[in-house]
């Protein structure tokens, strides 16, 4: 142990001889180590952002989205089609009897308010009393919509959490009226922030709560506007006992709905599970490429450390001779260049893994996605680069190792 440590000991000091040519050497390796982790780390937080949206839109939840179909193409389509509708809810329910719970959603354009804000900017979405379990949405304060509610057709609204704080501020709006177009209702509970992403790529947007205003579908119709002759749901949601489920959900809806829709593609089928492994795919390719630039990368340091120390046994020549004159054995030569290789490799793996954490955490922070400790490409990124040290490190120790003793001693 104590030749081991007076080994690493004087590798250290021979760096300290030559900073200059010591930093150069390690930035080979500080590139490598540290793009991999940055990259790797902003992936993760990418992939966590995804799964927290998919968690607060419902993880065993398969939705239906409606699409957005060109005014040109419009009167060809509502031919054969109406749109997405409750008649479709009833259809797929009928069909499928795994579904374990169906809930659905409409917008309704606010062009007149009393709130202290501009109508345009409150979502007034008209709901299924099911949105609430379906789409895991928990009240903060007061009650969710009930079914009870959309039966009796009654005012009754749930305000986002965002929207409430800006309309009332610290004021507890259970209870009071709000004018939604020319009718009036009460309020009777404010929803939780969403804590789910941006639904940067995902076709769903879990944050839309926040500023709306949730009320009864059937009372939407009786007091602000009757269904629409085409497109009345804007969304369908149904959940199903687990996520993997959701992906042959998927399958089984395409030729229901295709049938229902006169084969008009005027909407589209989101299944969670096949979102997260498209994801996974997409992540671990990106993976790949970055382990492979990474090595290209190491392997350039690897050969600027190789060069460096043979550089380094040229300047050291006499000091290798008189070691062999005193009884070093070659072993001991070998084994001192080789640490010199790996150390050095060590201190840039070390280097690497704080500069890689340190720019991916502030990418992160600028995108506004969640940061991650991609441990393992951590752990394979310095251990490649310790791979590389022994390696391109051990061809300068053998020869270092066979210099022959006299000659070095004579300056040869």
């Amino acid at each position: 142990m104590g030749s081991w440590w007076t080994s690493v000991r004087r590798s250290l000091s021979q760096f300290r001889t030559n900073p200059l040519r010591t930093m150069l050497t390690l930035l080979g390796i500080v590139f490598g180590v540290g793009s991999v982790v940055a990259m790797v780390s902003v992936g993760e937080g990418a992939q966590k952002e995804i799964l927290q949206t998919i968690e607060a839109m419902g993880a065993t939840t398969t939705h239906i989205k409606a699409q957005t179909v060109d005014r040109t193409n419009l009167s060809e389509v509502v031919g054969d089609s109406v749109g997405l509708s409750r008649a479709d809810v009833v259809a797929i329910r009928q069909t499928l009897p795994e579904i374990q719970s169906a809930a659905w959603r409409s917008r309704h354009p606010l062009k007149v308010t009393d709130l202290p804000l501009p109508a345009q900017d409150i979502q007034v979405l008209t709901v299924s009393a099911s949105i609430f379990e379906v789409h895991n949405l928990t009240v903060a304060t007061g009650r969710p919509l009930a079914p009870l509610d959309n039966r009796q057709m009654l005012r009754t609204a749930v305000l986002g959490g965002k929207l409430a704080r800006q309309a009332f501020g610290d004021e507890d709006p259970i209870g009071k009226r709000i004018r939604l177009d020319y009718a009036f209702f009460e309020v009777v509970g404010v929803l939780s922030d969403r804590r789910g992403g941006k639904g940067q790529e995902l076709p769903l947007d879990p944050e839309v709560y926040d500023n709306a205003v949730l009320i009864p579908y059937n009372t939407s119709l009786e007091e602000l506007s009757p269904a629409r002759t085409y497109g009345e749901l804007e969304l369908v949601s149904l959940e199903v006992s687990t996520t993997q489920e959701t992906l042959a959900l998927k399958q089984k809806l395409a030729p229901i709905m295709n049938q229902l829709h006169g084969g008009r593609v005027d909407y589209e089928i989101i299944a969670p599970e096949e979102i997260l492994q498209q994801r996974k795919a997409a992540q671990s390719v990106l993976n790949l490429v970055l382990i492979s630039i990474a090595a290209i990368s190491l392997i350039v340091g690897g050969i600027g450390i190789m060069n460096i120390m043979l550089a380094n046994i040229m300047e050291r020549i006499s000091e290798i001779g008189l070691r062999r004159a005193i009884g070093a054995r070659k072993r001991d030569i070998r084994n001192q260049f080789l640490l010199e290789a790996v150390l050095i490799c060590v201190v840039g793996g070390l280097i690497g893994l704080v500069a890689g954490l340190g720019v991916g955490a502030a990418v992160a922070w600028l995108a506004g996605i969640p940061f991650a400790f991609a441990w393992e490409s951590m752990l394979l990124s310095f251990g490649i680069s310790l791979f590389i040290g022994a390696i391109f490190g051990l061809v300068p120790a053998v020869r270092a190792a066979n210099v022959d003793p006299i000659d070095a001693l004579r300056g040869d």
